[in-house]
């Protein structure tokens, strides 16, 4: 069993040569029980320190990660992680005027910049997006009381002078200390539709929300104020073209940021050009213009999109059935390409009828933008090294969760409910990882398989290459073949942890935390 959180020297970084072959571990399985709401949202904040996750009841659970003891089994110091603070971030409210109920579900998480002690998340659901600062607090103790207490009770003493008062002395612990939270702001009333994403701004002053019609620039310090700077009017209530799907804002400029839209298309825009950006200052298409094809459009939409951690030539994007890669400098296709689930392009018509087309897949982008991860049915999920595509794209089927009788992550009889919040029922969502099995010690080596990127167009600066993968990858609608694909876990939250080879990945009923060793 992995030790508490403590140090080691060894660490795992993101620089390995081409020629290794990186071996992928579970170390942790972090998971929820029957009766509480499933995982909605997961996101590492930028020092990689911690890990935090929402659920359907609208809770935030944050985990501290570190460091365990060297294993006997691969002879590393591995992640481990321990409960940091939980708290009730959204509750259910209800639209009055469009008489619609709003959900509690958490779908969106962001980490802010660290400030000194405190800790800042963005967090939403639905409609409302709110700020929260977890502080640490030193526990404080105190001694030379005039007022000594013994066994609970106070022992009266007699002060005859001056000489009988004595000064208290307060000793603050900062090695033992106390999370506090509290929520700094509510930016309310700023979305008429679903909230579709959030993306925090490099100049850590304003953060950006966007949803399918409209994306808002928000400052940190002001609610009642905002800015539209995208504002998509419809010509007729029927029209779904271009409708905003996700957004992302550079990592280094804070005046780009870039959109996909249900039709495969991302648009960059710069704040600097005007201050509404209806007119993109470019524009990556992945359809023409008059596609009609239903589901042709619907597997091209994009379900994720994601700024290079170093580079705003780099947007990585995610639709239905691969991973591209945009670069500014060749707008008039994507430079990269990585199969994920071409081989559903027989079952179009199935997944469409079971609504499985709508499924929002995210992917995430390593430190050095070298590796992309992202998830997909049948326990699996896919990482591509960009740097070596042809023999470094893995395919790894997840561990899997047996029952076990560990501290229930999600659920808890302590009668002061949720951090101390109150909340009605004892709700927590501290996580726990499985115990130790004696036939399989932790961590435990995921088996992965080599991808075949050649199959369904991986493509590197080739045009004809990109023509013949979209085609060969939708032209078959038919539904003769079994449909024989497990969809009862899907891979849709993913989370890589800065300056290391350790991902989070997620389906609904638990988080899986995995590290790569060469």
């Amino acid at each position: 069993m992995q030790s508490p959180i403590g140090q080691c020297n060894s660490s795992s970084g993101d620089v390995m040569t081409n020629s290794d072959r990186l071996k992928w571990y579970c170390n942790e399985i972090l998971r929820r029980i029957e009766g509480s709401g499933p995982i909605s949202a997961i996101d590492f904040n930028t020092e990689g320190t911690h890990l935090a996750y929402g659920n359907a009841d609208g809770i935030v659970s944050t985990i501290e990660i570190g460091k365990a003891d060297i294993s006997e089994l691969t002879q590393h110091c591995h992640i481990c992680s321990k409960p940091y603070q939980i708290f009730l971030s959204h509750e259910p409210e209800f639209d009055c005027l469009k008489s619609q109920a709003i959900e509690e579900k958490i779908s969106h998480i962001r980490w802010l910049p660290r400030s000194g002690r405190s800790h800042f998340i963005l967090s939403s659901n639905e409609r409302t997006i709110k700020l929260w600062q977890l502080t640490e607090l030193p526990t404080q103790s105190f001694s030379n009381l005039n007022f000594p207490v013994e066994c609970g009770c106070r022992r009266k003493v007699v002060i005859r002078s001056l000489s009988d008062i004595k000064v208290p002395v307060c000793v603050k612990n900062y090695e033992n200390t106390n999370v506090r939270v509290l929520n700094r702001k509510i930016f309310a009333r700023g979305h008429g539709f679903t909230i579709v994403g959030i993306s925090p701004s490099a100049d850590r002053e304003t953060f950006f929300s966007a949803d399918p019609l409209r994306i808002n620039m928000w400052n940190l310090e002001v609610t009642n104020e905002v800015f539209s700077i995208v504002d998509h009017m419809l010509d007729r209530l029927d029209d779904r073209s271009h409708l905003i799907t996700g957004i992302s804002c550079s990592n280094t400029s804070p005046s780009l940021f870039a959109y996909g839209t249900n039709r495969g298309s991302i648009f960059v825009c710069d704040t600097r050009s005007s201050s509404l950006c209806d007119h993109p200052s470019l524009a990556f298409h992945s359809l023409a213009a008059d596609e009609s094809n239903v589901l042709t459009i619907l597997t091209n939409s994009i379900s994720d999109l994601k700024f290079g951690k170093f580079s705003d030539h780099l947007v990585f994007s995610r639709d239905y059935m691969n991973v591209k890669t945009w670069d500014s400098r060749m707008p008039n296709q994507p430079v990269e390409i990585y199969p994920v689930q071409i081989h559903l392009r027989k079952h179009l018509t199935v997944l469409y009828e079971t609504e499985l087309l709508f499924d929002d897949f995210k992917l995430t982008v390593s430190s050095d933008d070298r590796f992309i991860l992202t998830g997909s049915y049948s326990n699996t999920v896919k990482i591509f090294d960009r740097h070596n595509p042809l023999e470094g794209s893995y395919k790894l089927t997840m561990q899997d969760e047996e029952a076990s009788s560990f501290i229930d992550p999600f659920r808890t009889t302590d009668s002061g409910g949720v951090g101390g919040l109150g909340v009605s029922g004892g709700t927590s969502v501290f996580v726990s990882p499985l115990p130790d099995s004696i036939d399989i010690p932790w961590p435990r080596q995921l088996h992965d398989e080599l991808i075949d990127i050649t199959d369904g167009g991986y493509s590197k600066l080739s045009s004809s290459t990109l023509s013949q993968s979209s085609s060969s990858s939708l032209i078959d609608y038919s539904n003769e073949q079994l449909f024989t694909v497990d969809v009862g876990r899907k891979w849709l939250q993913v989370s890589w942890r800065s300056g290391s080879n350790v991902a989070a990945v997620s389906h609904s009923d638990g988080i899986h935390l995995i590290e790569a060793l060469s």
